[in-house]
């Protein structure tokens, strides 16, 4: 992992993700990249210096936001981080996907509200649509997070051979992480299968895809938020990474909006990846 990339409005919301993003940084020897949009009533870049007089809240905005992005920058550097700001004056349709794509990030961290509910609202905006569409490693984190290591790291999956290549993403990050992996299957009503053909599933997964031996853990449960929330009580987990699957998949195990429930019933970091493309 060479890049993390930290969308930050400044908030405590944002502080979580920022904190725990220097850990991960830390950990794996990655920059950081923190960037902070600023939506300004005009495309601020071609103005002169004359005419941003004639908004001086948006420019004071802009000052605030450049300070608080160099202290972020200076902070990271004391720990012996790389890292690097980027602040955006979004006036139209500007994206963090776009940031994503030209600063070749390997990873984002983003900051969660800690409420269960309409899951944009508490999400944010920004987070519902980069947890959607990223085609790498997302890793939400509650302003209620306590954790800033991470030991002991679930993967909830279903064992589908469309998953295995998502699974290396997930098993080089514990890697780098220095984390043990708990792989779990949660045994739903829905997709009711026998012990003895999970494990059948499971150990031709592992073998086929995985690099190490793991024991496949099993739980039962009505859904498959609760089963991992249970797992995760019972092993006092770090972090729960799943693979989130897209709309299309008929026999979906985690939708996008399983993965988004899960976050907002956790204080737990989560990390979500997409299922890679072969």
């Amino acid at each position: 992992m060479k890049k993390i990339l930290i969308p930050t409005d400044f908030s405590a919301c944002a502080k979580a993700a920022e904190n725990y993003g220097l850990v991960l940084a830390k950990k794996t020897n990655a920059e950081l990249v923190y960037l902070h949009i600023i939506i300004t009533p005009v495309n601020w870049s071609k103005l002169t210096n004359d005419q941003e007089n004639l908004f001086p809240e948006t420019k004071k905005l802009i000052g605030k936001a450049k300070k608080e992005l160099s202290n972020l920058v200076m902070e990271a550097e004391k720990s012996g981080v790389k890292a690097s700001k980027i602040l955006v004056y979004n006036y139209g349709n500007e994206r963090i996907h776009t940031f994503i794509e030209t600063e070749k990030i390997d990873m984002v961290v983003m900051g969660s509200h800690g409420s269960y509910g309409f899951k944009e609202h508490m999400l944010g905006t920004n987070t519902y649509s980069v947890l959607r569409r990223s085609e790498i490693p997302v890793v939400v984190v509650k302003e209620e997070n306590e954790k800033r290591e991470v030991q002991n790291l679930i993967f909830a999956t279903n064992f589908k051979e469309e998953t295995g290549a998502s699974f290396g993403v997930i098993e080089k990050l514990a890697e780098e992480l220095g984390a043990k992996l708990h792989v779990l299957f949660v045994n739903t009503p829905t997709y009711f299968m026998e012990t003895n053909d999970i494990e059948a599933i499971g150990k031709s997964f592992m073998d086929e895809f995985g690099n190490y031996n793991y024991d496949i853990n099993i739980i039962d449960a009505f859904k498959e938020e609760r089963g991992i929330l249970q797992f995760a009580d019972k092993l006092k987990a770090d972090g729960i990474a799943v693979i989130t699957f897209g709309k299309s998949d008929l026999m979906q195990y985690f939708s996008p909006s399983i993965t988004e429930n899960l976050i907002s019933m956790t204080d737990l970091p989560v990390i979500s990846i997409r299922k890679t493309k072969k």
